[in-house]
């Protein structure tokens, strides 16, 4: 009794209780696995068994917590059906070093459980060797329906499509239909729809579950299915599938070939995956950073996909250099601009990033066409000379405040119009450049920041230091 009583135990952990049982600690509220020390340093067959019964997404959190080796060590112990949901719930760059990590033929196993997109994925990731290595030691059918799979580029409907969808001759009677789908829901842990094909395997229509439980029996499926069933070619960008989707609220979308054949099935969680990952890999290009990148990436990996746009952004600096240091005169008559053109690029820069935040999701979620251009750089043009003149006449009345001699008020008014000036330029050119940037066939989540900051450091800098050339003799008098 005593011994129990040490085992098992109520501590409070900040403001959330635990039960601390074996050592394995669980939220008394959610029922959740709370990651400890204790339990991150145990055995890879403690952990294994810790996380066995457990809902896939905790298993994730405690093997995402955990070393490479470890995490290894511990996805052998599992049973590899257990280990493939918990898998699925990893982000992909994980799970891909942890199958790394694995004894092939036990990585093997967990690949063969998963399901064929999941199992593409992290394949994906994992270089030739490995590769094929793990693919050998897959039956021939999983490994020819991986191949197949893998012949579709990463982003398109393909790519991310399952093969596993279920499909019913539509001469199929109504009965037989129903036994085979009896059948076949013991080996689907999924049926979002059930489709019907000819001879050819030609997507033809889409069954309802209520007119096949209510049709005759000795009805075949071509007289009660739904024809001109929405389907997408396998070629499909992602994101135009995800736009699809989101747009008619289907559960699952079917892919077909050239020809119309029926080769795979686009499931709702694959979309919300796809929107994930777009918008992790937009924000992530806006600034310089590989779309790929993660927070586990090696960093060689991260550098490669770093530098190339950091000396990009190296030469636009020195064309910002280079407009300063042709105004070096009037920096040394009035030093008090200098201290002054920071506030007007920095001003043009936050506007610019706000302009071609909001144009670069219109973008990417279908919302910006060519048609609302016009009105999107309308808008931006009145944005930018109400937000212009709003901080320049801050920036003044603060001139006006600090620095009461007559050219202290005379360089805050130059302060304010450059300001003006370049608030205009930001919100237009960070609404205008995105559209630039893709016409030009670059990415304009990768590309657009750098340029945008470029014309509002270049285009504040100048419109300071030229404004106060121009009005030197006043601004000294």
């Amino acid at each position: 009794m005593e011994e129990q009583d040490r085992q098992t135990q109520i501590l409070p952990v900040s403001d959330e209780s635990q039960l601390v049982d074996g050592g394995v600690a669980t939220d008394l509220i959610t029922g959740e696995i709370v990651i400890t020390p204790e339990l991150l340093e145990s055995s890879p067959g403690r952990i294994a068994q810790t996380i066995e019964e457990a809902p896939a997404d905790q298993g994730a959190r405690v093997l995402e917590q955990l070393p490479l080796d470890v995490a290894a060590a511990v996805s052998e112990y599992l049973d590899p059906k257990t280990a493939a949901r918990i898998f699925k719930e990893v982000d992909s760059g994980t799970a891909a070093g942890v199958v790394l990590a694995m004894n092939r033929a036990e990585a093997a196993m967990v690949l063969a459980e998963m399901d064929p997109d999941d199992r593409v994925d992290i394949l994906g990731l994992i270089y030739p060797e490995a590769h094929e290595e793990l693919l050998a030691e897959l039956d021939a059918a999983k490994a020819a329906e991986t191949r197949s799979l893998e012949s579709y580029a990463r982003d398109t409907a393909g790519g991310i499509m399952t093969t596993q969808v279920t499909a019913l001759y539509e001469y199929l009677t109504v009965e037989d239909a129903i036994n085979l789908l009896r059948k076949l829901s013991q080996e689907l842990e999924q049926m979002f729809y059930v489709y019907a094909i000819d001879r050819l395997g030609r997507l033809v229509g889409v069954l309802s579950m209520r007119d096949l439980i209510l049709a005759k029996p000795s009805s075949q499926l071509r007289n009660i299915m739904i024809k001109n069933v929405r389907s997408v070619p396998a070629t499909m960008d992602q994101e135009e599938v995800a736009r699809l989707m989101r747009g008619s609220g289907y559960l699952a979308m079917p892919v077909v070939d050239d020809i119309r054949k029926l080769i795979g099935l686009i499931t709702v969680d694959d979309v919300v995956d796809v929107i994930q990952d777009e918008a992790t890999e937009d924000i992530q290009k806006m600034f310089g950073a590989g779309a790929e990148e993660r927070l586990n990436s090696a960093w060689h990996f991260s550098f490669r996909k770093r530098v190339f746009w950091l000396q990009i952004n190296l030469l636009t600096a020195f064309l910002a250099a280079a407009v300063i240091s042709s105004f070096q005169e009037v920096i040394k008559v009035l030093p008090l601009l200098a201290a002054f053109q920071t506030i007007v690029s920095g001003m043009g820069g936050n506007g610019s990033a706000q302009a071609m935040a909001v144009t670069i999701r219109g973008m990417a979620t279908g919302q910006v066409d060519r048609k609302l251009l016009r009105h999107v750089l309308r808008r931006e043009l009145i944005v930018g000379i109400l937000t212009g003149i709003a901080v320049g006449l801050s920036t003044w009345a603060v001139a006006a405040v600090f620095y009461h001699d007559q050219q202290g008020l005379k360089i805050g008014a130059v302060i304010a119009v450059a300001l003006l000036f370049n608030q205009i330029n930001a919100c237009v050119s960070g609404a205008a450049i995105p559209f630039v940037m893709k016409k030009l066939g670059f990415d304009p989540a990768q590309s657009s920041t750098i340029f945008a900051t470029t014309l509002t450091d270049c285009g504040g800098f100048f419109a300071t230091l030229g404004l106060g050339y121009l009005l030197m003799n006043w601004l000294t008098v």
